[in-house]
């Protein structure tokens, strides 16, 4: 009889401090759909109106009107924001490229946007005017500001990613979300897209790569909330590689900082 009494103690132990069933934890669906819902206010849409102008061997190339659109994140208390700066400037690249002109071909020597106007749209019928701080082509990043003026008297109040609490120890195969906005045919509605790190590139800075990130200027995170940093294209030697890579957010958190010297 005591035998059997200390079987029977010992199994509701064992129940008692057995881990909880996963029915009973929040599921990886439900932990994405979560990140969409904090984070979808900080998910905008930038649009960037400029001016082409590019110098040749030859004859000087004509100015050209450009307009971008892409997505980007709000990553400051001030509304400051990250793009991929390729998505918004037409002239990276540029040099070094053949054009012609009627007949005659020219080698562009070098090409830079005059922005002339930028606009940032929050998704709560929210528009403001913007200014481009920084812009650094190697990295593929462009800070962004909202006026300040402007988003006061909107009573505008910015939802943010905090970059500061970035995923420190992200690893291959870990789980990630990505975070995104639809195309205009479905209204720019807030997405997510799930997927894994496939690898870690460590360089002059450091990039992910993962099958969540899809476009340029998305935020992606790991499950537990943590951000692992932004897409944008991957630049070799100043030209576009067309290769998209997650920049780690202490790498943007670093030049984030930069770009604010620019507004003291």
């Amino acid at each position: 009889m005591k035998r059997l009494l200390l079987i029977l103690n010992l199994s509701l132990f064992v129940g008692l401090s057995a881990p909880l069933t996963a029915s009973a934890q929040e599921t990886v669906e439900q932990q994405a759909r979560k990140l969409l819902e904090q984070h979808k206010s900080s998910l905008v849409v930038v649009t960037a109106k400029g001016m082409l102008k590019a110098k040749t061997t030859g004859e000087p190339l004509p100015d050209r009107d450009q307009q971008r659109r892409t997505l980007g994140v709000t990553i400051g208390e001030d509304g400051l924001l990250v793009v991929s700066n390729s998505a918004i400037d037409s002239s990276v690249g540029l040099a070094g490229q053949q054009a012609r002109i009627e007949e005659k071909s020219v080698t562009i020597q070098s090409a830079l946007t005059e922005f002339s106007e930028v606009e940032i749209s929050y998704g709560d019928s929210t528009l403001l005017k913007g200014k481009i701080l920084r812009q650094d082509i190697e990295a593929d990043v462009a800070f962004i500001l909202p006026d300040q003026v402007a988003a006061k008297a909107a009573n505008k109040v910015f939802d943010r990613v905090d970059l500061s609490q970035f995923a420190a120890t992200a690893e291959a195969a870990d789980q990630v979300v990505g975070l995104s906005r639809s195309s205009a045919v479905y209204g720019y509605m807030p997405t997510l897209v799930m997927g894994r790190i496939t690898g870690v590139f460590k360089g002059d800075r450091t990039f992910f790569v993962t099958d969540a990130g899809t476009a340029q200027g998305i935020p992606i995170f790991t499950l537990d909330g943590k951000p692992v940093g932004v897409t944008v294209v991957r630049v070799i030697e100043g030209k576009p590689s067309g290769v998209l890579g997650t920049l780690s957010a202490g790498s943007i958190q670093v030049m984030a900082n930069l770009a604010r010297e620019a507004i003291k």
